[in-house]
C-alpha cells in the first residue's frame, strides 16, 4: 500500500483549462484524462489524500463527493473550491491541514501556502498555485522546504510519498525544480 498526494483536479471546471494552460480541449476530455492518470498510477489499496480543490463545485458539494469517491479519495484537505462541502455529513475526512510522516520526514499538508504556520520549520506540502507562478511556486522548492502538488505540476498524476521523498533526498540544498517531469529529468 503506497499513499499518494495531489491537488486541484478542478473537475467540471472549463475555465480552468485556459487559466492553467492546460492541454485539453473539453472539459469531458479534461475530466477523463484526469481520471485515466489517476487510476494508471493509484490501486485499490492505496491511499489517496487530496489537498483541495477536487472540482468546482461552490454550491453544495455534490460534485466534490462524486470526483472525490471516483478516485477512492481517503482524506480531503479543504480547498477555496471545496466551499460547498458540509465537512460533518461528506463520506470522508474533511480537514484544513495535517501532518503526514513518511520515512523520517514529517510534512505539513494544507492547500495554500499561505496558511503553513510561520513556525514549522519541517518541509510542507500544498496546492492552490497551480503553474502560475513556478518561480515562487515551483513543485520543489528546496531553499523553503516547500513542495507544490498542484495537478499541473504532476502532469495530472498523483504523486507516491516514496517517490516524493525520493525526489527530495536527490535535491542539491537550495534547489528549485519546476515540475515532476525536470525533477526525474535532472535528477536520474
Amino acid at each position: 500500500m503506497s499513499r499518494y498526494v495531489i491537488s486541484d483536479h478542478h473537475f467540471g471546471h472549463s475555465r480552468i483549462i485556459k487559466y492553467t494552460d492546460r492541454p485539453f480541449s473539453s472539459v469531458g476530455k479534461m475530466n477523463q484524462t484526469l481520471l485515466n492518470r489517476h487510476y494508471e498510477a493509484v490501486d485499490e489499496t492505496d491511499s489517496l489524500i487530496h489537498l483541495g480543490d477536487v472540482a468546482m463545485d461552490m454550491q453544495n458539494g455534490e460534485e466534490t463527493i462524486e470526483f472525490f469517491e471516483r478516485l477512492g479519495g481517503d482524506v480531503l484537505l479543504r480547498g477555496n473550491h471545496d466551499v460547498g462541502l458540509d465537512a460533518e455529513t461528506a463520506p470522508f475526512p474533511v480537514l484544513q491541514s495535517c501532518i503526514l510522516e513518511h520515512g523520517d520526514r514529517e510534512f505539513y499538508c494544507t492547500h495554500r501556502p499561505k496558511d503553513i504556520p510561520g513556525d514549522w520549520d519541517g518541509w510542507a506540502i500544498h496546492g492552490h498555485m497551480h503553474n502560475n507562478d513556478t518561480e515562487t511556486y515551483p513543485f520543489v522548492a528546496a531553499d523553503a522546504r516547500r513542495v507544490n502538488v498542484s495537478s499541473e505540476l504532476l502532469n495530472y498524476r498523483p504523486l507516491a510519498l516514496d517517490t516524493l521523498t525520493g525526489i527530495l533526498e536527490a535535491c542539491p540544498d537550495g534547489s528549485r525544480i519546476r515540475d515532476v517531469d525536470t525533477a526525474r529529468a535532472e535528477l536520474r
